[in-house]
């Protein structure tokens, strides 16, 4: 079995264009995932204070 290693070498020194683009998409993703998970997180608190009696 061969492992691929992704390259690392830029072809130009400077900024692309697109960085900041990729940038932004990355920080809106990111964003999307952290709050999925604490909508999660408090649904699970939630559930379970219901089943044991400890929120009505």
């Amino acid at each position: 079995m061969t492992l691929l290693t992704p390259s690392r070498r830029r072809t130009d020194t400077g900024s692309s264009p697109f960085s900041e683009v990729r940038e932004t998409e990355r920080q809106a993703t990111l964003f999307v995932i952290a709050t999925a998970a604490v909508g999660a997180s408090a649904s699970l608190v939630a559930a379970l204070f219901l089943s044991n009696g400890l929120f009505l």
